[in-house]
């Protein structure tokens, strides 16, 4: 309130009209002289009743004034300010390793972007959301907190796995899934002592459980069915069908863990024996640190398991990261002999590979990562 205000107040509680007084301060009669005395004393009886009304409302403006003066005006600068530092990082990192595919469309897809009002009917890109929900997933998560830079960038921020054709579908996801993850947000978590690991793995598989149902039509979880690649493996074409072969549930799956920070990337081989006559096959991995510092983290991998329906997810068996590797169909000694060539998904353009597409033999232009030791090594002990 303002001083004023407050004075008016006084003024009013106390009962004077200040034109009222010379009426009233007549000293010609006695009668007179009581009503004054009366009128005066009435008004100093009020004063403690008026004391205990405006002190109150003094002692709280003054509050909220030192509160406001005492918050560091620089705290929400501050953030605004490491909020667009992060934003611009990882928009130049997404320029900087542009898949050929998406050159020709590299304002279209929001790279150009100034952050300045669009034009009325205008849009951003698919980038900016990417982009967008990327922070948003840090600023929920806490596992966000222990994954490196390099590893949240390359595998959490790109809006694309491979050459599947870009779509808008990180904030879908991103939401679908929010009321699953209530219970791992930061404000629920709270001082939990369970390990970032322990999370990552929770999460994981709780999301291979329920991504199929959220993201059904007609009350139908979506379901494997083979040979779709390359008419319907982009996550909006498969939510949109409700089926796909295991490259586009793959990408669903690793775009899924995406969206809510949770690095992840597609392997696969391009052909069984090295023989494309046998058929491929593509799974994804997922990145779990080993510590709170994200340091030494490894790649583990699991299959995506469609078709568990709402309301079975408590008695469905779906694929986790602990699962024993031999567990799986393909994780056998008889395909991981040697001759069975196997990569993963990069978007860094520094990558020594690239990775093959069964779908697109001579296509060079994803990043890739060779893991045919690796898998031989893991699945070449399974019988």
């Amino acid at each position: 309130m303002d001083p004023e205000e407050n004075y008016d107040l006084t003024e009013s509680l106390v009962g004077g009209d200040n034109d009222a007084y010379p009426a009233d301060i007549s000293m010609g009669s006695n009668n007179r002289n009581t009503s004054l005395t009366t009128r005066c004393s009435g008004r100093i009886r009020s004063l403690p009743t008026l004391f205990f009304i405006v002190t109150p409302m003094i002692i709280l403006i003054v509050v909220v004034f030192l509160s406001a003066a005492l918050i560091p005006t620089d705290v929400t600068s501050n953030s605004s300010k490491q909020a667009t530092s992060l934003r611009d990082s990882m928009m130049q990192y997404l320029a900087r390793h542009i898949m050929p595919y998406d050159v020709p469309n590299i304002a279209s897809l929001g790279f150009q972007s100034n952050g300045q009002p669009k034009p009325d009917g205008m849009s951003d890109g698919i980038v900016d959301q990417t982009v967008y929900y990327s922070i948003q997933a840090k600023t929920l998560y806490p596992w966000t907190d222990s994954i490196p830079q390099d590893v949240y960038f390359e595998y959490v921020v790109p809006y694309a796995v491979t050459n599947e054709p870009r779509t808008n579908h990180r904030p879908l996801l991103f939401n679908a899934l929010k009321d699953s993850l209530k219970q791992y947000e930061r404000a629920a978590i709270g001082n939990s002592t369970q390990s970032t690991q322990d999370q990552i793995k929770e999460v994981v598989k709780l999301i291979n459980t329920e991504l199929w149902a959220l993201m059904g039509r007609d009350s139908k979880p979506i379901v494997f069915k083979a040979s779709q690649t390359p008419r319907i493996y982009d996550p909006l074409s498969v939510i949109a069908y409700g089926y796909s072969s295991c490259t586009g549930l793959a990408i669903m799956l690793v775009s899924a863990l995406r969206s809510v920070g949770i690095p992840a990337r597609m392997a696969g081989t391009p052909a069984w024996y090295g023989d494309p006559s046998k058929g491929d096959h593509s799974w994804v991995e997922v990145y779990v640190v080993s510590n709170e510092t994200g340091k030494d983290g490894e790649w583990m991998f699991l299959e995506p398991t469609p078709g568990i329906a709402e309301g079975k997810e408590d008695t469905a068996n779906a694929d986790n990261l602990d699962r024993d590797p031999c567990k799986r169909w393909f994780c056998k000694a008889d395909r991981f002999n040697g001759s069975t060539k196997t990569y993963a998904t990069r978007y860094d353009k520094q990558a020594t590979s690239f990775f093959p597409m069964a779908w697109a033999d001579d296509d060079r232009g994803v990043p890739g990562e060779d893991r045919s030791k690796f898998y031989t090594s893991t699945c070449g002990k399974c019988k």
